[in-house]
């Protein structure tokens, strides 16, 4: 399924109007009703405290992008749906990589979540997409080269979101360890990609949790 979307949740103030009862309630709802969707896979997390006007999160992983919109309409058109609004979303589709065209994209091992998440869209500078393409492909194996010498402890997926978001891209890393993470970024700093890097930002940081843990954030 190539299609993936990070949607970001938040509750509006008018949560705080639903009786305890009524409010647990709509939230076993809402689990139901995200298990049962149609074509996709869904994987949710907690954001609370780590991005202002978050929650929790779920990335959806889709046969197609309708699929992915109707079950954030399902979503949206329960009882909590109502009282909830979506600050950020990201969308894009795995492909195989420019540079190494004929390996399919890594997907198996996101099946089972590690304990965190980091996702963040970035985008390339003009000056990089009008290198020589030879160039570039010396310049990312550097970059590739650090990463897999964290592959043991870190697991990477890349989603092109060339023309259909705001960014080109939007990486995400599973670890169990945030401060290996850490050290993957800081020796990933010191590559010749960075300086080819226009935009990163924003950065999320998820802890993967049961859907019906994650919605207790609320």
């Amino acid at each position: 399924m190539p299609f993936h979307s990070y949607i970001f949740f938040d509750a509006e103030p008018s949560i705080h109007s639903l009786p305890a009862g009524k409010l647990a309630s709509a939230k076993a709802k809402f689990a139901t009703v995200a298990a049962r969707g149609k074509n996709t896979r869904i994987q949710s997390y907690s954001t609370l405290g780590f991005k202002a006007g978050t929650r929790f999160a779920l990335n959806i992983n889709a046969v197609s992008p309708e699929a992915i919109q109707a079950l954030v309409s399902d979503l949206l058109h329960t009882g909590l749906g109502k009282h909830l609004k979506l600050p950020y979303t990201l969308f894009g589709m795995t492909r195989s990589s420019q540079y190494s065209p004929n390996r399919p994209p890594k997907e198996a091992d996101w099946n089972l979540p590690h304990r965190y998440l980091v996702v963040y869209p970035f985008t390339k500078t003009i000056e990089w997409h009008l290198m020589p393409y030879e160039k570039r492909r010396e310049i990312m194996k550097a970059h590739v080269d650090v990463g897999r010498k964290h592959s043991e402890k870190i697991s990477q997926r890349l989603l092109y979101a060339y023309g259909v978001d705001d960014h080109e891209f939007i990486v995400s890393y599973q670890m169990d360890d945030l401060e290996a993470f850490q050290t993957l970024v800081m020796e990933m700093r010191e590559t010749e990609s960075r300086c080819h890097t226009k935009n990163d930002l924003p950065i999320f940081t998820c802890i993967h949790m049961p859907l019906k843990e994650a919605l207790n954030t609320i």
